[in-house]
């Protein structure tokens, strides 16, 4: 998968004051997924970010998911699996001041994810997640939850994430932290994705994102565009 998408913020939740701050943030992004074995998934990712005038490859990602329960249903099939992550920064960017790009932390992620398909092709996925991160970048909790339809001629799902940071300082708070990488990062995010094949292997999505609060991110419309390619 390739993508892109443009984040327009106009407003930063610095603690729990929201203030008037501008930053234009530009990704792209290279997603892989395969399958390992008959219930063992790779997924891979490495983004780019640009925000303002500073530009980087950010975080890359390995995440190994295993389906640990299968169930067929007479309506559907429900299914859970473990899921362990590494990522970690590719480039040493910038991290101080509103055009950082990261927290350059390196980040061991545990989650379950539990999933229901049923047989006219709507689904729900709950996942919760742990992030283990190095020291001095907060460790934080997360869960998601999306519902959605996926057929042969389309996709859309609507979703819901959020992040509660453990510890950690505020933007503008007391104590003044040192560096960014001590900021917790806390939100609510909502979303929605629509996918659509072009050929029998190629395929298009859309995607659209805002932060209805948070702590120490920045608050505006994100909108992505990529193009998914099937192997055989």
């Amino acid at each position: 998968m390739l993508g892109s998408g443009v984040e327009f913020a106009k407003r930063y939740f610095a603690g729990n004051d929201k203030v008037s701050i501008s930053r234009t943030i530009k990704n792209a992004n290279i997603f892989i997924a395969a399958g390992l074995f008959d219930k063992l998934d790779l997924y891979l990712s490495a983004p780019y970010v640009s925000i303002n005038t500073v530009g980087s490859v950010q975080d890359g990602s390995a995440f190994l998911k295993w389906k640990a329960f299968r169930k067929k249903l007479s309506i559907g099939e429900l299914s859970v699996s473990m899921a362990l992550g590494f990522s970690g920064n590719l480039a040493n960017y910038q991290t101080e001041g509103l055009s950082a790009i990261g927290q350059q932390a390196k980040v061991i992620d545990i989650r379950p994810v539990v999933h229901y398909f049923s047989k006219d092709g709507w689904f729900g996925t709950l996942q919760f997640a742990y992030g283990c991160k190095s020291s001095p970048v907060p460790d934080c909790l997360n869960g998601s939850l999306k519902i959605g339809r996926a057929t042969s001629k389309l996709y859309f799902d609507i979703w819901y994430d959020h992040q509660t940071g453990l510890g950690g300082l505020d933007y503008r708070g007391t104590p003044t932290p040192s560096t960014f990488r001590e900021l917790r990062v806390s939100y609510h995010k909502l979303g929605a994705t629509f996918y659509s094949p072009i050929f029998e292997r190629l395929g298009a999505f859309v995607g659209t994102s805002y932060v209805l609060a948070g702590r120490n991110i920045g608050q505006g419309i994100n909108l992505n565009i990529g193009f998914v390619l099937k192997s055989d």
